[in-house]
């Protein structure tokens, strides 16, 4: 455990209650009693380092709601830059832990947010941060990977992310990946409740309720989901949303490209799909999988949650290389239409370097992996040396170093080094990429008889929406 030359500050020290952590809701509240005032030491770096590191002080378990928090941030190297969250150390921030199955490791994801906004990495100014642990992940990077490939995509929202380390009351929890939160915001998803919008959660699995969370089913197809905003809608909002749904579900159950790109963004729907269909994902079958209605028109996406996807499973099926299983919920209907199937796949073509840039270099530049290794591998080392996590008793600890066991719930036991982790995903990512370049090309000879295609299509969906009412 590392030491700090420390001097003195106050802070409170609170009670806090317990509720489930699930789901995507965020408004539980604290229900702290103060305690009187504590003295607290904050930090000094004595040593810069590549790496930015996070020291939160809470003096108290963290639990599934709200409670107060002192915040200390040093920027990479010399850039040193204190908040908690005001320079003056005199104003807390807030800490809850979050998350599904990550919820259930030992190293605890958390959601933290402060009164006033703040700006970490030039990600933008906003109250509402997430702290990825990424504890089934051995390589730690195939969230940041697949955010990263979205925001090339056509989303109109992935978020964005760093990778830091973290200090929990004096103690090294490792590496943490910061991200924006999916919410309604100016630097986020760039939506408003007011103008009847709507951010909600597929979310098929019960095991995955939260307390917080009203869960219901779409008027037509019956699919189970949760409102992320309006965080708690009015009966007016409600109807509102049912009569949008219906609207949008009767139109994809026609089968008509007419009908459903008048209810259906095609090309968001369509990369949302390729990413879920690339990374095998077994979410895709539990929760996570989020979806807008912006003017009252179904939006894919935002992309969350792949740390046990692109082969880190269980799940023999998902594990594969070679299948398809993403034609679920909505797809499985839209893909029932030939014209969309064309339009799919012609789309995949399109984009397809993408997906081969994640492990790869190619036209686009150094492949992604290799770019968040040399970015941020004193971190990741870090994550296994000075913390001493290790994955299922398979990685080897110093004698000197407590070792800290990460179960493994979900994911296969990891090959015994960071490295051999990172070789099987990149190899995972080359072969799944192939397999599906190969049968899309060979699907779309199939359909050469359809003469529209995904380019003419959408200009005539922007055609249509640009004059909907």
């Amino acid at each position: 455990m590392h030491n700090h030359y420390l001097y003195s500050i106050l802070v409170y020290t609170i009670i806090i209650g317990i509720s489930l952590i699930n789901g995507c809701s965020d408004s539980s509240s604290s229900s702290a009693q103060e305690k009187p005032l504590i003295p607290l030491n904050p930090p000094i770096r004595q040593i810069s380092k590549d790496s930015p590191e996070l020291f939160i002080y809470t003096n108290t378990n963290i639990k599934s709601s709200y409670s107060q928090a002192y915040f200390y941030f040093f920027d990479a190297k010399e850039h040193f830059s204190y908040f908690s969250p005001s320079a003056n150390f005199e104003n807390f921030g807030y800490i809850k832990k979050r998350g599904n199955s990550t919820a259930r490791s030992p190293k605890k994801p958390y959601n933290i947010k402060f009164d006033e906004k703040v700006d970490f990495f030039g990600m933008g100014k906003a109250k509402k941060w997430v702290l990825l642990s990424n504890p089934f992940d051995p390589t730690l990077i195939r969230n940041k990977l697949i955010y990263d490939l979205a925001s090339n995509l056509s989303f109109v929202f992935s978020p964005q992310s760093y990778f830091i380390d973290v200090w929990l009351d004096d103690v090294f929890m490792g590496n943490y990946q910061i991200a924006e939160k999916i919410e309604f915001q100016k630097n986020r998803i760039p939506y408003s409740t007011d103008n009847g919008d709507f951010l909600f959660e597929v979310v098929e699995s019960e095991v995955r309720n939260n307390v917080n969370n009203v869960y219901f089913r779409t008027p037509v197809d019956s699919i189970r989901i949760t409102l992320c905003e309006p965080e708690e809608p009015s009966p007016e909002q409600m109807d509102d949303f049912n009569k949008k749904m219906e609207l949008i579900e009767k139109a994809i159950a026609t089968k008509n490209i007419k009908e459903y790109m008048k209810y259906v963004d095609l090309k968001s729907i369509i990369d949302y799909y390729w990413v879920e269909e690339f990374v095998n994902d077994p979410d895709l079958h539990t929760g996570s999988i989020f979806f807008t209605i912006h003017d009252g028109v179904l939006r894919g996406g935002p992309v969350w949650d792949f740390d046990l996807s692109l082969g880190n499973t269980v799940s023999a099926a998902k594990a594969s290389t070679k299948n398809f299983s993403a034609q679920r919920l909505w797809w499985n209907t839209l893909f029932q239409d030939s014209i969309f199937q064309k339009m799919a796949y012609e789309r995949y073509l399109q984009i397809e370097p993408y997906f081969d840039n994640l492990a790869n270099d190619n036209d686009l530049g150094k492949n992604k992996i290799d770019s968040i290794l040399d970015f941020f591998h004193d971190t990741f080392n870090r994550n296994y040396s000075d913390s001493g996590w290790a994955y299922c008793d398979t990685t080897e600890i110093e004698a000197q170093q407590e070792t800290r066991q990460l179960n493994c719930l979900f994911n296969p036991q990891p090959l015994p080094t960071f490295n051999e982790n990172v070789q099987f995903l990149r190899e995972w990512i080359t072969k799944r990429n192939l397999y599906l370049k190969e049968n899309v090309s060979r699907r779309l000879k199939n359909l050469s008889h359809i003469e529209w295609t995904l380019d003419q299509i959408l200009a005539i969906q922007d055609s249509v929406l640009s004059t909907k009412p």
